[in-house]
């Protein structure tokens, strides 16, 4: 199932926190919702450019990370092929991948921004949001796409 939400995506409850970025080696996560992460769950995005660096990590493929007492688990969308391009073919595979790792382990819930549509410059209303409709709206897990994201500095 999917619904749309506003809220301040780094203190969703969900499960799992799910993010858009380029394939390859990511020496360049420094921006947006991966620096927002970065600054807040160091280890998270060391383990993903240790994970980039030494795997290869193509446009459409996903890598995980758990959750931890601490914080919630993070998958990682590679639906860029650099930081500010995204792919509908790349996003398309990706979110197809997200939902079938989510159903083949029981996942309760994945919170998520407007993938794709931020530096990936792909339009929301027409490209993004129906892809994620299509793909996210059937299973058990709850999908939940932060539409209007609001940070702790960020007023209605």
């Amino acid at each position: 199932m999917i619904e749309f939400v506003a809220g301040s995506l780094l203190d969703a409850p969900e499960q799992y926190i799910a993010q858009g970025v380029a394939e390859g080696n990511q020496e360049g996560l420094g921006t947006g919702l991966a620096l927002k992460i970065s600054r807040r769950w160091p280890e998270v995005q060391a383990a993903f450019k240790k994970h980039a660096r030494t795997r290869k990590f193509a446009g459409g493929d996903i890598w995980v990370i758990d959750p931890a007492p601490a914080r919630p688990g993070f998958v990682y969308l590679a639906t860029q092929p650099d930081m500010y391009h995204a792919k509908l073919v790349y996003l398309r595979r990706s979110v197809r991948a997200l939902a079938k790792w989510a159903a083949e382990h029981g996942v309760g819930s994945v919170a998520l921004p407007k993938i794709g549509a931020g530096l990936g410059k792909l339009s929301w209303r027409e490209d993004v949001r129906p892809i994620l409709i299509e793909h996210l709206s059937d299973g058990l897990t709850r999908f939940v796409v932060y539409e209007i994201f609001r940070d702790e500095f960020e007023r209605e």
